[in-house]
């Protein structure tokens, strides 16, 4: 991963391996972003995307294989048991123009992934929602 900070913004470059959730943590531990918001584009050779089932109170997991243009890359950084937490939505097409969408729990890159992350001051973090068991952001900052 390279990164070059543009204003208030920072534009990363992930190499051909290098998985997407990771490599944000990583850049955020090592610059201390305790809120942001992430997009971007590029190409992922895998991917495991999920779908949280309201009714049942789990996640739907699908694995994905083969080269997939990461049309759109969307989401937010918080922070999550102390450590830095990237949420993401991700939208991939594939060779026959076939999307598959969701959120993005795992995602190695296949050529390059461009992505843009901005740093809001402060911190938020993410708490225990009693009535969906989600962890959402905790706004009031309790």
């Amino acid at each position: 991963m390279e990164y070059r900070k543009i204003g208030q913004k920072y534009l990363l470059r992930l190499e051909i391996g290098e998985e997407i959730n990771t490599q944000l943590k990583k850049f955020c531990k090592e610059l201390n972003v305790g809120a942001g918001q992430v997009s971007g584009i590029g190409v992922v050779r895998k991917a495991v995307i999920s779908y949280f089932n309201l009714s049942t109170g789990d996640y739907s997991h699908k694995e994905l294989s083969g080269n997939m243009e990461m049309t759109s890359l969307m989401g937010n950084i918080s922070i999550l048991d102390g450590e830095s937490f990237p949420h993401l939505h991700v939208t991939l097409a594939d060779e026959n123009f076939q999307i598959q969408a969701g959120h993005l729990s795992f995602g190695e890159i296949g050529v390059t992934g461009e992505l843009i992350v901005e740093s809001f001051p402060g911190v938020i973090e993410r708490n225990i929602d009693q009535e969906s068991g989600l962890r959402l952001l905790d706004l009031a900052g309790k």
